[in-house]
């Protein structure tokens, strides 16, 4: 078909957690690509040489968007808001365990 493009040059989806001040990580979707930076213009410029590097020079115009994560969860932020019950880690009593075994 005329004026269609092909699926090759569809965009790859990057999804961004971070905040400014704090740096940005964003990760591609179906893809093991990886990447950080302190601006949303520098994680822009890592992306495409993350790309780059990913699928080689001949792939340098493969188009990218972000799109910022739903979720923005920081390992260790809600230290304090709760508490691990002493016997956590010790066995269940038998009644409770055979309700996983119904």
């Amino acid at each position: 078909m005329k004026g269609r493009k092909s699926s090759a040059t569809q965009a790859i989806i990057f999804s961004f957690i971070g905040s400014c001040g704090e740096g940005y990580s964003a990760c591609a979707q179906g893809y093991q690509i990886f990447t950080r930076a302190e601006t949303i213009a520098e994680l822009r410029t890592n992306i495409r040489d993350a790309v780059i590097r990913h699928f080689g020079e001949a792939k340098r115009r493969v188009p990218f968007r972000l799109v910022r994560s739903r979720t923005n969860r920081v390992l260790g932020s809600a230290k304090g808001e709760f508490t691990v019950p002493d016997d956590f880690n010790e066995p269940l009593p038998k009644e409770i365990e055979d309700l996983f075994y119904r």
